[in-house]
């Protein structure tokens, strides 16, 4: 059974509200307000509020930041109560109405966060989830890591959010000895001690590492803190150029969902990345492109999501300084060849083009996404790609292209093999083959501008996808007569299949 509660439908709710912001603005202004003062203000209308069960409240308070659930607690005693029942605490530093008072607000916060972790401790009270932010200049290192000792061990916390913007913060690993939490989010820029060989944490499974390093010692190797976690299932590493600590080599017997990301594009290559992965069913990698790929163990692989970058040695194909040429990506994408869904970037297009000796059959594959809706890759690669990834994917049935005004090309194709730029040429007699022999029943195209040249593609789309059902369009800043100018020019162009219905919607992001 679900039961959902909006704010937004009835003059009673929206009394509610009125009176959370004013309990908030005046708790600010005078902190000591007294709830007789309050008592005296009757409502309009039935306190319908009021009458709701105390689970219901503390599930409605838990979506405010805790410090704006604390201020409710003038309206009654009642209310005061149901602070100590909340399961989720979100305490953050810059949520304060009178930030210009510098270090009374910091004392403020302080004291809050002590008050308050120390009666729920006293009261046992069971705390699902902590989020807990903190800014540069504000309370001492020593207290925010006292905060989160007494989360950990003394609340026994099962979900912990950590964002600490301090320049660099030293995390303890009693963390990771916890015997309750189930996911934990660490960031940014938080250092830790080289990694005990004695750390445990048995429960967690989802682990987010967001700018983080490890110190002291020798680089820490991802297997060491993956088996850390004999039950971790869901990982997220972001990476940067001064914020790393992966070395390029994961195995687990237990992880499905990977989400790796590396802002750096100035440090050298890994020398060599493997997944030993066999439960994994969710991939999301973004990396420069490795100068080899071994090991790759993708058994229960669905959904692949690559975002490589190339260096301009390796698309040159230069040796390195030991004489070999790397980054061929042809064994990863080998390792990928059955998953279902599969997302392609338009650096990951580029490296396959560049550094892939042949695509593989994607025999299972089922949804294609390729492209980005910024202004970005080149719209030769693409279209010279397109027809062996679709001709090599029978049982494709939805294909995904981002941004179909940066992949328009003309006047590139039949160019002689004397053209120094002939290697990038293609056929559309190749495109319009592949697309004619392939079983897609919907076309998706996001960024759309309606321009002549994106109009040329999608006749050719149309004109060849026989077994079409739906085109859905995405355009940008769409009002209603540029919606119909849309649809009309779409409507007009000719359909091989008579069972296309084409949808023109607004897009929103």
């Amino acid at each position: 059974m679900f039961i959902v509660f909006s704010f937004s439908h009835t003059r009673k709710t929206c009394e509610f509200c009125d009176r959370i912001q004013l309990s908030i603005s005046q708790g600010f202004e005078n902190p000591n307000l007294s709830m007789e003062a309050n008592k005296k203000a009757k409502p309009s209308y039935g306190d319908v509020i009021s009458n709701l069960p105390n689970d219901l409240l503390c599930r409605i308070l838990s979506y405010l930041s805790t410090k704006e659930a604390a201020l409710t607690s003038i309206l009654s005693k009642r209310w005061s109560n149901l602070l100590l029942s909340i399961p989720i605490l979100d305490f953050d530093d810059s949520v304060l109405l009178k930030p210009q008072k510098g270090q009374r607000k910091n004392v403020f916060f302080k004291a809050f966060v002590d008050r308050l972790l120390s009666q729920r401790v006293e009261t046992s009270s069971h705390v699902q989830r902590v989020s807990l932010k903190c800014r540069q200049g504000g309370v001492e290192p020593d207290c925010v890591i006292k905060w989160i000792l007494t989360t950990v061990g003394d609340l026994g916390v099962l979900d912990l959010s950590l964002c600490i913007d301090f320049g660099i913060f030293h995390l303890p690993f009693n963390v990771f000895r916890s015997k309750t939490l189930v996911k934990l989010r660490i960031g940014t820029m938080i250092r830790l001690s080289q990694f005990p060989s004695d750390v445990v944490s048995p429960t967690l499974n989802s682990l987010v590492l967001d700018l983080v390093e490890f110190r002291d010692g020798d680089k820490v190797e991802f297997r060491q803190i993956l088996l850390a976690f004999p039950s971790l299932q869901s990982l997220r590493v972001h990476e940067s150029n001064k914020w790393k600590f992966w070395n390029g080599s994961a195995s687990s017997r237990t992880l499905k969902s990977l989400v790796y990301r590396s802002d750096d594009d100035s440090s050298a290559p890994k020398p060599c990345v493997s997944f030993d992965t066999p439960s994994l069913v969710y991939l999301d990698y973004s990396d420069m492109v490795a100068d080899k790929y071994e090991n790759l163990k993708f058994d229960s692989l669905v959904e692949a999501r690559l975002d490589l970058h190339l260096t301009a040695f390796q698309i040159m194909r230069k040796p390195n300084n030991i004489g070999i040429v790397s980054g061929d990506v042809t064994t990863l994408f080998k390792g990928i060849r059955n998953v279902k869904i599969l997302c392609l970037s338009p650096d990951a297009l580029e490296a396959l083009y560049y550094r892939g000796e042949k695509i593989p059959m994607f025999n299972n594959l089922i949804t294609l996404s390729l492209g980005s809706d910024k202004p970005h890759g080149s719209p030769f690669i693409f279209w010279k790609l397109l027809p062996s990834l679709l001709n090599n994917s029978l049982k494709l049935e939805t294909l995904i292209i981002k941004g179909l005004v940066h992949y328009v090309a003309e006047g590139w194709e039949g160019l002689s093999p004397m053209t120094p730029m002939s290697r990038l040429c293609f056929s559309w007699d190749t495109v319009s083959d592949s697309l004619s022999s392939s079983a897609m029943k919907v076309l998706e195209i996001s960024g759309y501008k309606g321009t002549w040249q994106e109009l040329n593609q999608m006749k050719r789309f149309l004109g060849n996808l026989s077994r079409l059902e739906v085109v859905r369009v995405y355009h940008k800043a769409m009002d209603d007569k540029e919606r119909i100018n849309v649809m009309f020019d779409l409507f007009l162009l000719p359909k091989v299949s008579s069972e296309c219905d084409i949808q023109v919607m607004k897009e929103t992001a």
